[in-house]
């Protein structure tokens, strides 16, 4: 059976555009609703900041959403250009691979589908990227799509 709904990630990368040309493919082969979403992360990354940096915290945090929803507008718009429609676009805040994985819950989608890409060994070791975060969140079918094509994909245990 067929996913009758796929949900996208994206983050504008090199690396999320072969994800969303297979996700227009997909939606459009299967013609399933293809829904998109973008993520702000509100995940402290080191250095943590002292007190005094809340107002520039907060300023980051205003342009990222800024950033985030003109990207969702940009993303829709290239979805359309690749042949393909978009159910409804998604904003959302917080640990992106929480929320990416509660949406798809949310959504009842049948394919996650994300960008990827070979990362170097120490960054394997000391910690997973978005797309590993996801394939092991999810309680769902995940497609990493990498710049070279098709690079991982997982059905949950």
């Amino acid at each position: 059976m067929f996913p009758t709904k796929i949900l996208v990630a994206t983050n504008g990368s090199r690396e999320a555009e072969p994800a969303l040309e297979a996700a227009v493919d997909l939606a459009n082969g299967t013609r399933s609703e293809l829904h998109i979403v973008y993520v702000v992360s509100t995940v402290s990354r080191p250095p943590y900041p002292g007190p005094a940096a809340g107002v520039e915290k907060d300023a980051y945090l205003e342009r990222s959403r800024l950033v985030g929803l003109r990207l969702l507008e940009d993303q829709a718009r290239r979805i359309g250009d690749l042949g393909g429609s978009v159910a409804a676009s998604h904003y959302r805040e917080g640990r992106p691979e929480k929320e990416v994985v509660r949406l798809a819950r949310e959504l009842d989608v049948g394919l996650i589908v994300t960008g990827g890409h070979r990362r170097p060994w120490f960054e394997r070791i000391f910690g997973a990227g978005f797309s590993t975060a996801v394939l092991s969140k999810a309680d769902r079918p995940v497609l990493v799509v990498g710049s070279r094509g098709l690079q991982n994909s997982a059905v949950p245990k």
